[in-house]
């Protein structure tokens, strides 16, 4: 669910946003029009096709690794994440004393050696998800996949997204219109 990536700079993203909503402001200063999206997330793969590694899960947990890459490839987003135990990029859960449902952790440069760690932390969704636990599992282990797409946490959308912490997880476990359009728009 959260998406914390401890390789990149801090202060890069807080500089990035502060020039958007700069950018912004002077758009409606002088009357232009801007389009919502997205905020495109840099610790995403350089392309819409790859492969991750299940690690140290169960079967079940793999099912649910297995629904998320099926539903970034039924979507429609053009994505195509493979399972492979060569992958670089990995996959695991566990039950961690850590306040995330879900941690993305990208590593390497885009363009040159860009892999992944999901970590889903089965204790914490196991404490919020109350009788639909199978859900949250999907809809986090999906979400997280998004990160690996180049979506961020929380878009500035008023549309449905499966990137949005305030989704209703036990609903919300496919990527939406919004989320395929971003992907579209990110990949071209």
């Amino acid at each position: 669910m959260a998406r914390i990536s401890p390789g990149f700079i801090p202060g890069k993203r807080t500089a990035a946003r502060a020039a958007a909503c700069g950018a912004v402001a002077v758009a409606v200063t002088f009357g232009m029009t801007t389009s919502a999206q997205a905020d495109y997330y840099d610790g995403g793969m350089p392309g819409r096709s790859f492969n991750v590694k299940a690690v140290g899960i169960n079967d079940t947990w793999v099912g649910f690794l297995d629904t998320g890459r099926k539903n970034w490839k039924n979507s429609g987003a053009g994505a195509n994440i493979g399972r492979k135990s060569s992958a670089k990029a990995t996959f695991t859960a566990g039950r961690y004393n850590e306040s995330w449902l879900g941690l993305y952790s990208p590593s390497g440069f885009r363009s040159i050696n860009r892999v992944f760690k999901i970590k889903v932390n089965a204790k914490k969704i196991e404490a919020k998800a109350g009788s639909k636990m199978t859900e949250w599992c999907r809809s986090t282990a999906t979400h997280e996949l998004g990160h690996a797409l180049s979506l961020d946490d929380n878009p500035g959308t008023r549309k449905a997204s499966l990137m949005k912490h305030s989704r209703n997880r036990a609903k919300v476990q496919k990527p939406q219109s919004y989320d395929v359009a971003e992907v579209k728009r990110i990949y071209g």
